[in-house]
């Protein structure tokens, strides 16, 4: 383990030095900064006339053992396209140490029109393969980090509203439903930034955050930073919402709890962001978030045990189900007030 510049071109040569070491032949590749995750720095690499396959080299803060066991999981996945490792290794630049992840490069940029039902079918085929892996990843669990309380003299900012609407009422409720919502390794970071086009369909890249959790935490996610529209008024795509769900029930089809944890999650992650805002003081990630957390809580004035209308969409597609064992995700709800005529309109 060398050590090395933390300057972008040295560190690049040094990580392809020390994969040379391990054999690996690099010789003709051209690497790019490439845009990737938050933490990682990643460059692609092409030859001249595309006569091998382009590669993603990633170097990320993550430990080199941790990398390994995920590309164990990641290699495993048969059913939709993921990066296959080529080789990792670990570098050391100053006080910092880096693993390098060599991989191939999926995808054929960023899906534009969307096909949500595809993806949905996608994403629940990822899930179906990473159920089947004996990696262990049970030390990787999924938690909440709460966010610190406002000041006292400080109106209390609508996302912390909402987060201690659901955490609080409901949260402990559903921590005991653990036998409807098993968890499985799953992707554990499925922004829209991880979704990539391929020729198929769609496929999915960076598993660093891979944790043992819930498949609806990825679903959630996707919602979360992906079905509010911001501007003027906040609007939730509420058809693609459904359309992205109906895709995934075709291939895993969830539980009903699964369906109330999926809104939850979604106002909790919500709440990341507004904590992420906080630490590196990004004033837009924190009135994003109280954007979507005042849509959220007029919306559940209206239809207080279904505010994003993902059950009552379900129900009416799935005549075999009795709603009246749909579990409530207010525990004082009794009907709903007011009706969502399932439209992408702002309230």
């Amino acid at each position: 383990m060398a050590e090395v510049s933390t300057d972008p071109d040295r560190l690049l040569a040094q990580a392809i030095g020390c994969l040379g070491e391990q054999g690996v032949d690099l010789d003709g590749y051209a690497f790019t900064p490439a845009a990737g995750a938050t933490q990682a720095t990643v460059w692609k690499g092409v030859t001249k006339e595309d006569e091998r396959p382009a590669m993603a080299l990633r170097l990320t803060p993550k430990p080199l053992e941790l990398i390994r066991r995920i590309a164990t999981l990641v290699d495993g996945v048969q059913s939709v396209a993921c990066p296959t490792t080529v080789a990792t290794d670990r570098l050391e630049a100053g006080e910092r140490t880096w693993t390098v992840h060599l991989c191939t490069w999926i995808g054929i940029g960023t899906p534009r029109k969307a096909d949500m039902g595809l993806l949905g079918q996608h994403l629940a085929r990822l899930h179906l393969d990473l159920a089947g892996s004996a990696v262990d990843l049970t030390d990787r669990r999924l938690s909440f980090e709460r966010s610190p309380v406002p000041p006292t003299e400080q109106q209390l900012p609508t996302w912390y509203v909402a987060r201690h609407l659901w955490r609080d009422r409901i949260f402990a409720w559903l921590s005991t439903q653990t036998e409807r919502m098993a968890p499985q390794p799953i992707h554990g970071d499925m922004h829209w930034g991880n979704v990539v086009a391929t020729v198929d369909g769609f496929g999915f890249i960076d598993f660093d955050k891979v944790m043992f959790a819930p498949p609806v935490f990825d679903l959630a996610k996707l919602i979360a930073t992906g079905m509010f529209r911001g501007g003027e008024q906040v609007r939730f795509q509420a058809r693609k919402t459904t359309q992205l769900i109906e895709g995934y029930e075709s291939v895993r089809p969830l539980a009903d709890t699964e369906l109330v944890a999926l809104e939850g999650l979604a106002v909790l992650l919500n709440e990341e962001t507004a904590r992420l805002g906080t630490v590196y003081d990004i004033d837009e990630y924190r009135r994003a978030a109280d954007a979507v957390a005042s849509w959220w809580i007029a919306r559940r004035r209206r239809t207080r045990s279904d505010p994003l209308g993902i059950r009552t969409a379900r129900q009416s597609n799935a005549a075999d189900r009795d709603p009246a064992n749909q579990p409530p995700l207010w525990p004082d709800s009794g009907s709903d007030s007011g009706s969502d005529d399932e439209s992408d309109s702002p309230d």
